[in-house]
C-alpha cells in the first residue's frame, strides 16, 4: 500500500507568530520540502541548528516535529516516533492544542506505519477530542481534514477502499471550510483517489484523479507527494497496456525517488518498475530493480524492528523497577506486555507459515530431481510423446503463428534438447539462442518455437531454469558444494554475476540459494 504521505507532516510548516517567524518559516518550508528531497543530512543539520536557535518551547516544538517528519521519511521510525514524544511532553505543559492536534495526528500515523493500529486508532480519536478545544475554528477545520486524511490512509490500508474514499471526502470539505490554501492538501486527496480507483480496478476514473492532483501540484517544487502521482500514472499505464506512457511517468517517478531519502517513496516506485519490466520481459532490468528494491525493503525493516526491540527493553525496564505499590502502572506494564506479546506470536506464526511452505517447496524440488534421475534411461520418445506412425513424420506441423516443421524435424529437435538438458553445454556463459541453433543444425526460429510450446517458457527463462537445477543436484548429491560461496555456484553454473543467480533461483524455487542450502542441512540430519 502506498503510505508515503503523512498529513500531519505537511502542517508541520503552517505559519504562525514568534521570533523572527517569517525568516524562520522560510527556512522550515524550504527544508522539509526540498533539501529533504535532494540531501537528508542536510535537511537534519537545518533542523537541528533550527532547533538550537529556537527562543521559545514554540519554536523548539515546530524544529522537533521537523526532525520527526525527516527520520520517518527516511524510515527511521524510531527516532521519528522518539522526536515525537519529545514534544509532546514540552507540549504538556501548555495549551497550544493546535500542536497538541498536529503531534496526536503524526502519532498516529507513525503507528499505523508499524501496524500498531490499535495505538494508531487511540491517538486518532486523540486527535478529534484535541480539535474541539482549538479556538480558532478556521485552523480546527484545517486539523480535523488532516485527521480525516489519516483515517483514509488507515481504512486504504485494510482494503476498505468505498470507506478510504468517504473520508476522503469529509476531508476536502473541512479543507474548504479553512479558508486556506490548501492545494497541498487537495492534491494528496485527489492522489489517494486515485489509488484507490487504482485497486478497485477503475483505470479511467484513477486517471481523472491523478490529472487533478498533478494540476494542484504545478505551484509547488517536486517531492514526494509529485513522485507519488507519477508512479500512479504509470501504475495505470501498466494495467492499461500502455507501456510508452508508462514508461515515461516511471522515469519521471524514479528521478524524483532517486533523489529523495523517503525510502518508503523508493519502495513503492521500485515495485511499479518490476511489474513493467515483467510486463515488458526486460530481465536485465528486472533483476536490477529487484536488487534495489530489496536493499530498501531491508533498510525500512531494520529500523521498524529497531523500534520495537527498543520498546520490548524500555518495557521490561520498566517493570524491574516497577516492584511495588503503583497498581495502574502495573495494569499499563501488563498491558503493553501482552500487546508485545500478542506481536511476537504473530511473527513466530507466520515465520512457521512461511517456513512450512518453503519446506514443501523444497521437497517437491527433491522429488523432481529424484523423478529426473529414474527416468535418466528413458528415451526422448517416452518423455516427449509424438506420432509413432512413420508415414505421419511427413505431416505439417503449422501453429498459429508461420512457423512450419515436419514432425521429424520437430523429434530431430526434441532429441537434442534432451541431450542438451543432460549435458552441462549450458552452465556457458556466452550461451545463446543462435549458438545453440547452429549446435543443433536448425535455426533459431524453429528452436525457439519448439521451447516456447514444450518447455512452456522462453529461451532465456529455459536456460536459466536448467542452470539452477544443476546447481541444485550439485548441492544436493556433493555436500562439498554446500560450503562453497554463492558467488562460486554461480559462476560455475554460468550466471554473469551472484545478484543474478539469487534472483533467478529464488524465482525458480521460490527460496534464497542459503536457505535451499539450509533445508538441504536439515534434511541430512534427519536422515
Amino acid at each position: 500500500m502506498n503510505k508515503l504521505l503523512l498529513p500531519f507532516v505537511l502542517l508541520l510548516y503552517m505559519a504562525v507568530n514568534g521570533q523572527d517567524t517569517l525568516k524562520y518559516n522560510t527556512i522550515y518550508t524550504k527544508t522539509y520540502l526540498e533539501t529533504s528531497q535532494k540531501n537528508f543530512n542536510d535537511a537534519v543539520k537545518t533542523a537541528d541548528s533550527l532547533y538550537t536557535i529556537s527562543a521559545s518551547p514554540y519554536f523548539q516544538v515546530k524544529s522537533l516535529m521537523l526532525l520527526a517528519a525527516l527520520y520517518q521519511q527516511s524510515g527511521d521510525l524510531k527516532k521519528s516516533i522518539s522526536y515525537a514524544h519529545k514534544t509532546e511532553a514540552i507540549l504538556e505543559e501548555t495549551n497550544d492544542y493546535l500542536w497538541k492536534a498536529k503531534v496526536s495526528g503524526f502519532l498516529s500515523t507513525q503507528y499505523r506505519l508499524l501496524k500498531l493500529y490499535d495505538q494508531s486508532r487511540k491517538y486518532s480519536l486523540k486527535t478529534f477530542s484535541i480539535c474541539d478545544k482549538i479556538e480558532n475554528k478556521k485552523v480546527a477545520d484545517l486539523t480535523r481534514g488532516m485527521a480525516m486524511q489519516e483515517l483514509a490512509y488507515f481504512e486504504q490500508e485494510k482494503e476498505q477502499f468505498e470507506q478510504s474514499n468517504r473520508y476522503i471526502a469529509k476531508a476536502q470539505k473541512y479543507f474548504e471550510l479553512s479558508g486556506q490554501n490548501t492545494d497541498f492538501f487537495s492534491a494528496n486527496n485527489e492522489q489517494l483517489l486515485g489509488l484507490n480507483c487504482y485497486y478497485m480496478n477503475n483505470f479511467d476514473e484513477a486517471l481523472v484523479h491523478y490529472q487533478k492532483a498533478l494540476q494542484l501540484c504545478k505551484n509547488f517544487p517536486e517531492n514526494h507527494i509529485t513522485g507519488l502521482i507519477y508512479n500512479g500514472f504509470a501504475q495505470v499505464c501498466i494495467e492499461k497496456n500502455d507501456l510508452k506512457n508508462a514508461k515515461k511517468y516511471l522515469d519521471l517517478a524514479e528521478k524524483i525517488a532517486g533523489s529523495s531519502g523517503f525510502l518508503q517513496l523508493k519502495n513503492t516506485v521500485y515495485a511499479t518498475a518490476q511489474n513493467y519490466y515483467l510486463k515488458t520481459r526486460d530481465l536485465k532490468n528486472l533483476t536490477e530493480v529487484a536488487v534495489k528494491k530489496d536493499s530498501v525493503d531491508r533498510k525500512i525493516n531494520e529500523k521498524s524492528s529497531a523500534f520495537i526491540n527498543e520498546s520490548y527493553t524500555k518495557l521490561f525496564d520498566q517493570n524491574h523497577k516497577i516492584t511495588e505499590g503503583n497498581s495502574r502502572k502495573d495494569i499499563i506494564i501488563i498491558i503493553g506486555t501482552v500487546i508485545f506479546a500478542l506481536i511476537i506470536a504473530g511473527f513466530i506464526i507466520y515465520t512457521r507459515i512461511k517456513y512450512q511452505k518453503t519446506a514443501r517447496r523444497f521437497k517437491e524440488i527433491l522429488e523432481r530431481i529424484n523423478k529426473e534421475r529414474r527416468s535418466e534411461n528413458q528415451s526422448v520418445k517416452e518423455s516427449e510423446p509424438l506420432p509413432k506412425d512413420p508415414e505421419e513424420n511427413e505431416k505439417r506441423i503449422e501453429p498459429e503463428y508461420s512457423v512450419t516443421m515436419t514432425t521429424a524435424t520437430e523429434r530431430k529437435i526434441l532429441i537434442k534438447l534432451y541431450e542438451f538438458e543432460r549435458s552441462d553445454i549450458f552452465t556457458n556463459n556466452n550461451i545463446s539462442l543462435p549458438y545453440l541453433a547452429s549446435l543443433f543444425e536448425t535455426n533459431t526460429k524453429y528452436l525457439s518455437f519448439i521451447i516456447n510450446t514444450h518447455k512452456k517458457k522462453d529461451f532465456n527463462n529455459y536456460v536459466n531454469e536448467l542452470r539452477v537445477y544443476y546447481v541444485i543436484r550439485k548441492l544436493k548429491n556433493n555436500p562439498k558444494y554446500r560450503k562453497y560461496k554463492i558467488a562460486v555456484l554461480a559462476e560455475e553454473a554460468g550466471f554473469s554475476s551472484q545478484n543474478k543467480f539469487a534472483t533467478i533461483f529464488k524465482k525458480v524455487t521460490s527460496m534464497s540459494p542459503s536457505l535451499f542450502i539450509k533445508h538441504l542441512e536439515e534434511e541430512k540430519v534427519k536422515q
